[in-house]
């Protein structure tokens, strides 16, 4: 029971971490003009090079576009 348990657990984390690359493939992909396989590529160099996980990669790139949203709507506001 408990090896079913970690399974589980381990395939909610993979679906997780393909969820976030997916989310910043689509930054990337809006953001840069990139292809999906281009907007990949871009996120596992990016990992190779910073000795990250696609998944940490994808996440800060994630935080990134949220708080640039947020300063641009708080911008807007004060025009």
């Amino acid at each position: 029971m408990a090896q079913l348990e970690g399974e589980v657990s381990h395939l909610a984390d993979q679906l997780e971490s393909r969820k976030v690359i997916e989310r910043a493939k689509g930054i990337l992909q809006r953001e840069m003009g990139l292809n999906e396989e281009e907007a990949y590529l871009r996120l596992q160099g990016e990992g190779r090079q910073r000795r990250r996980s696609m998944r940490e990669v994808a996440s800060a790139l994630i935080l990134s576009d949220e708080v640039t949203k947020e300063r641009e709507e708080q911008d807007a506001k004060d025009i």
